[in-house]
């Protein structure tokens, strides 16, 4: 989906998933203070996993009939990735 996508709108979309990313990672700050990453670490941790699950699920070969199904991957594996390292980062604060 994503290789199937000219310049502009690549640009486009990676341009509105960055600010709605930065507007949830505000969120994401507020409610975790010094277990996140900020408010930008958050953005970044955001918008690299929503673009990376979409990549990843279509590198495995699945295609994306509809828009809604591209989106809710990306999603889901934004705040998959988002969690794994916020676990991560706790387990770690733990152990030293």
């Amino acid at each position: 989906m994503l290789m199937k996508l000219d310049t502009s709108w690549l640009i486009l979309a990676m341009a509105a998933v960055a600010m709605l990313s930065y507007f949830f990672a505000f969120g994401l700050d507020a409610l975790l203070k010094g277990a996140g990453f900020g408010p930008v670490g958050n953005a970044i941790i955001i918008l690299v996993g929503f673009f990376g699950a979409i990549y990843g699920v279509n590198h495995y070969g699945w295609r994306f009939s509809t828009l809604l199904d591209a989106v809710l991957t990306g999603v889901a594996g934004a705040f998959l990735l988002f969690l794994l390292l916020v676990l991560m980062k706790a387990i770690l604060n733990r152990i030293t």
